[in-house]
C-alpha cells in the first residue's frame, strides 16, 4: 500500500509546487510603453515628456507613470486628483488602473509664469 500511495502523494506535491510558483506570475509588476493621445491621435509634444514605460502593479491595481520636468503638479483620473512627486528631474504619478484599456486623464501643466493649463489626454498603450 505504501508503494501505491507514493505516486499520488508525489503528484499532489508537484501540483501544489506548480501552483505556488504560478501565483507570483499573476501578482507580477511589469512595464508597458505608452503615448499620450489628444482628441484620438498621438500628441507628440505631450509624449515627449514621458520618462520611460509605465509600471503596472497587478497586485495593488496601481499604475506608475514618470514625466520629465517639474511642470506637472497634478492629474485627475475618474474625478480624483493625484499629486505628482518630483525628484531628480522626474515627476512621478501613482494612481489606480491597469493596461487593459486606455486611461483618460486631465493633466495640469504649469510653466510659470507663462503657462498654466489642463489637458485632457489618454494614456494609450503601445
Amino acid at each position: 500500500m505504501a508503494a501505491t500511495m507514493k505516486k499520488p502523494v508525489s503528484f499532489v506535491l508537484m501540483a501544489v509546487l506548480a501552483l505556488v510558483l504560478a501565483v507570483p506570475a499573476f501578482a507580477a509588476t511589469w512595464t508597458h510603453s505608452y503615448k499620450f493621445y489628444y482628441n484620438g491621435a498621438e500628441d507628440s509634444h505631450s509624449s515627449s515628456f514621458i520618462a520611460g514605460p509605465a509600471t503596472i502593479d497587478n497586485s495593488t491595481g496601481k499604475v506608475t507613470i514618470k514625466l520629465t520636468g517639474n511642470y506637472f503638479p497634478e492629474l485627475v483620473k475618474d474625478g480624483v486628483t493625484y499629486y505628482g512627486s518630483y525628484s531628480s528631474g522626474v515627476t512621478t504619478f501613482v494612481f489606480p488602473g491597469s493596461d487593459s484599456a486606455d486611461i483618460p486623464i486631465s493633466l495640469h501643466v504649469v510653466v510659470a509664469p507663462f503657462h498654466d493649463d489642463w489637458y485632457d489626454l489618454d494614456i494609450h498603450w503601445d
